[in-house]
């Protein structure tokens, strides 16, 4: 089974019993990532010092997809390849970029937004949507 990269889509929904379920069973064989963007995304969530902390605990655990300047020209090749088709203002750039250091890591990204499955048939990656 390959790595997972879970978008904060995935994290926030984690209440959602089948998310809930799937992303417990990824933590528990280790299989998910993290990556620097997503990161910063779930910790702006904190609702203060002391639960940014918890939380930067909890993610500074996982193993790490470092972000590179081949990620990061990555994610701008696929926002223009998705300006061809018109939806380059669909996916932000934390989407472009967590998907890109996704690619690279050969992991599978899980989420619960639309928007990736926008990337996914420009870059061909393997994506899972989870829930409903």
């Amino acid at each position: 089974m390959s790595d997972v990269l879970a978008d904060t889509s995935v994290w926030m929904r984690r209440g959602s019993d089948d998310v809930a379920v799937q992303l417990a069973e990824a933590l528990e064989s280790d299989r998910v990532v993290m990556t620097t963007v997503i990161e910063l995304e779930l910790l702006r969530a904190a609702r203060s010092a002391d639960a940014l902390g918890g939380l930067a605990r909890e993610y500074g655990i996982l193993r790490r997809i470092p972000l590179s300047t081949a990620i990061e020209a990555r994610a701008v090749e696929v926002l223009g390849k998705l300006a061809w088709r018109g939806y380059h203002r669909g996916p932000s750039p934390v989407d472009l970029m967590a998907a890109a250091a996704a690619e690279d890591a050969g992991a599978e990204l899980w989420h619960c937004d639309r928007h990736f499955e926008l990337i996914a048939d420009v870059t061909g990656q393997p994506m899972r949507r989870l829930g409903a």
